[in-house]
């Protein structure tokens, strides 16, 4: 199997280097990530200015290693639309991301945004993320995506994107593994307001993160309760309600 790697933490990260180490025993693996950290770039595209590619690793290597000075997004469509129009990957892995990427922070996530946009190629896509990302927790994780990968993307032949978080700590086994519905996150205070020395205010986006925890089990509560959560994704964000509630207003007559 081609496997296509990108992610939102840059080339050199930590998360992507050990998966694509794990994956190249079994398969040919492409890696094209952003030159530098680009995480909350959700779906951004680089139009204003070049991009450029730079190599890490020699032609024919296994992992092979690329950078461009631009976004997640811009590294799919780079790969697929032209480095790897004519080496098609069989399956797009975003990650391993340094954070979790669950409930309604997927939105902004480089990671998932990434993975989406596999699907406009018609491959099957997958985005990985790992709260509290370590060495000791990516040797405990590892085993599990090989085995996940056999038997869902491979022998099972899924063709959607799945994005997969596995929390902080505990085991990872299929019993604690959990198909959820997305979530909600909860963030309070989410500008901090600053002064420099010279009393000129800037700021900050962040907040504190809170959840409900008697919310329906979705993602959100269920990697607080120590589960590794899926949630299968599409890029349509169609609202059936909505359509109802239009009709109904323009057409009620």
């Amino acid at each position: 199997m081609h496997i296509l790697l990108v992610n939102d933490d840059g080339v050199h990260a930590k998360g992507i280097r050990a998966l694509a180490e794990a994956l190249a025993p079994y398969h040919r693996v492409t890696v094209i990530a952003p030159e530098h950290q680009q995480s909350a770039q959700s779906h951004a595209l680089t139009i204003e200015t070049p991009i450029r590619m730079h190599e890490w690793s020699e032609k024919g290597a296994n992992p092979l290693y690329l950078s461009l000075t631009g976004t997640p997004t811009d590294c799919v469509k780079f790969a697929m639309s032209f480095y790897l129009k004519e080496d098609k990957p069989d399956l797009l892995i975003s990650g391993i991301n340094a954070g979790l990427n669950v409930g309604s922070d997927v939105l902004y996530s480089g990671t998932v945004s990434a993975a989406m946009e596999g699907l406009y190629y018609d491959i099957p896509c997958w985005a990985l993320s790992v709260d509290k990302l370590s060495d000791e927790r990516l040797e405990e994780i590892m085993p599990f995506i090989l085995e996940y990968l056999q038997k869902v993307f491979i022998d099972g032949q899924f063709i959607g994107l799945l994005n997969m978080n596995f929390p902080a700590k505990g085991p990872c086994t299929w019993d604690n593994c959990k198909v959820c519905v997305q979530g909600m996150e909860y963030y309070d205070e989410i500008i901090e307001d600053c002064v420099d020395r010279k009393g000129d205010h800037y700021y900050w986006i962040g907040g504190t993160h809170r959840y409900d925890k008697t919310a329906t089990q979705t993602d959100v509560t269920s990697i607080r309760q120590g589960n590794i959560t899926v949630t299968p994704l599409t890029w349509r964000q169609d609202d059936n309600f909505g359509h109802e509630q239009l009709f109904h207003i323009l057409y009620r007559d």
